[in-house]
């Protein structure tokens, strides 16, 4: 009798993203080189100024930091505000960005693509996860694409975010900008380039308290009503930030689903 041939095993496909200790030294020491390239190119549009970082957890913390979105040019200057006060940050990005010479250098510094209509498509908020569980900073476009409001006030968070916090027990904080559609206004190819004569700020506010929902965290409408208060405070940032009055839709503290 001729024996069977014994099964291979099938062989283990390698994370697209891992956060170990070693892949993090190295992410940060390309991170640092990425920083400094971009850093240089931001100071000959604009003189970038930091707001709230006292509101930030104590370096190897894992936090979620939500960010407005209203401009391309935003993930580098929120980027550099973080990697330039010690945190690395980890974006959820779309796939089709780590394609060619731009994903390589995504991979590298432990960018996170966010695989949508796909199997994996639950991957990106498990690598989330192993981010937050090992110190890093994890930043989400709530809004998932920029905001196509014409006064460039947040439009619908989706619930992405909330639910990583409420998954992990993560600290949420928030985070805004404002001047950058003066140096890249909406519909431009390029940047005016302005470098001693306006200031782009982004700001980073105090944590976002959801302990009152923790009891509640199983159940979808919780997602919308942390969803929602998020939003709501982001706006009211955007608000301070460009000296306008806070629209009366970013004071519900529910979505009332």
């Amino acid at each position: 009798m001729r024996a069977e041939p014994s099964p291979r095993a099938a062989p283990e496909s390698k994370p697209l993203v891992a956060f170990d200790p070693a892949s993090v030294r190295s992410q940060n020491r390309a991170g640092t080189v990425a920083a400094t390239a971009a850093f240089g190119l931001m100071r000959t549009a604009t003189r970038m100024t930091v707001r709230g970082l006292e509101h930030l957890p104590p370096q190897g913390t894992g936090m979620i930091v939500a960010a407005y979105h209203a401009n391309h040019l935003d993930p580098i200057l929120v980027g550099l505000a973080l990697k330039r006060n010690g945190r690395m940050p980890h974006f959820l990005a779309k796939s089709t960005l780590f394609t060619g010479a731009l994903g390589v250098i995504l991979k590298r510094i432990g960018q996170i693509p966010v695989l949508r209509a796909s199997a994996q498509a639950g991957d990106s908020l498990a690598y989330a996860k192993q981010a937050l569980a090992n110190g890093q900073t994890v930043v989400i476009y709530p809004e998932g694409t920029l905001t196509k409001d014409p006064e460039l006030w947040p439009q619908h968070f989706k619930t992405g975010t909330a639910r990583l916090a409420l998954e992990t027990g993560a600290t949420i904080i928030p985070a805004a900008h404002w001047g950058l559609d003066t140096i890249y206004p909406r519909g431009q190819k390029k940047v005016r380039f302005r470098p001693f004569s306006h200031d782009t700020v982004v700001a980073f506010g105090p944590a976002v308290d959801y302990s009152d929902l923790w009891d509640h965290r199983a159940e979808k409408k919780t997602m919308g009503d942390l969803s929602q208060r998020v939003k709501n405070t982001v706006a009211a940032m955007v608000a301070e930030l460009s000296g306008r009055e806070l629209p009366q839709r970013f004071t519900s503290k529910e979505t009332g689903e």
